[in-house]
């Protein structure tokens, strides 16, 4: 045979050799990857089975707080209502002594006011005009 097509032989079965060893390093790439691939399905189904769960219990959960809600507006109904009336009764009552406790007030502050007048006049009369009392003579 001749030396040609010897090397042609050979160069084509290294050829075929490197596309061999290209094929199986691609068929254990993919192997890795379809593996991470399955992890990866694997993993999302855990997440996907506890998300639902956590749905279940959150839908759960606003049932029960779905019945819990007309018995709590009824208590706050009540109480707006203890609320108003209590508003009701302070209005109602401020309005009934306010006139009064001024009107006392005012008295008090005449009768002071006049006692106070009543005693100055009482103590310039009967006290001498030359002693130096209450801070001295008024005439000065």
């Amino acid at each position: 045979m001749p030396a040609l097509l010897q090397i042609c032989i050979v160069i084509v079965t290294i050829s075929l050799l490197a596309i061999a060893l290209a094929a199986v390093r691609m068929m254990v790439r993919f192997n890795k990857v379809t593996e991470d691939l399955s992890r990866l399905t694997h993993t999302v189904h855990e997440s996907v089975v506890k998300l639902v769960l956590v749905t279940h219990e959150a839908r759960a959960l606003l049932v029960s707080l779905r019945d819990c809600v007309p018995p709590v507006q009824r208590v706050v109904d009540r109480f707006e209502a203890v609320g108003r009336r209590t508003a009701d009764l302070s209005t109602t009552l401020l309005e009934e002594l306010e006139f009064p406790v001024f009107t006392a007030a005012a008295v008090a502050r005449g009768v002071r006011s006049g006692a106070n007048h009543l005693m100055r006049r009482l103590m310039n009369r009967f006290v001498p005009r030359r002693t130096p009392i209450h801070g001295g003579n008024h005439d000065e």
